[in-house]
């Protein structure tokens, strides 16, 4: 999945590429859900939030969240 999101956002080889599954607490959501995470060594961390499990996450799920900007989750 990282290599999706490297080639989906143009990344370079500096920048990380993490994910994340996590349990989801909020009432009508599915129970996991999988957070991608891009950390750039100069600039904006941004993440995203796929209300699903990683193995279940398809490119073109990747494709409609990483290029719609919708983002999720800003450090503040």
């Amino acid at each position: 999945m990282q290599e999706t999101v490297r080639t989906l956002l143009g990344l370079d080889a500096d920048t990380a590429v993490t994910v994340r599954r996590l349990t989801c607490t909020e009432p009508g959501r599915p129970p996991v859900e999988t957070i991608v995470a891009v950390l750039p060594m100069d600039g904006e961390a941004r993440r995203w939030r796929l209300h699903r499990p990683a193995e279940q996450v398809t490119p073109d799920n990747l494709r409609s969240v990483l290029l719609t900007d919708r983002l999720t989750d800003r450090p503040r």
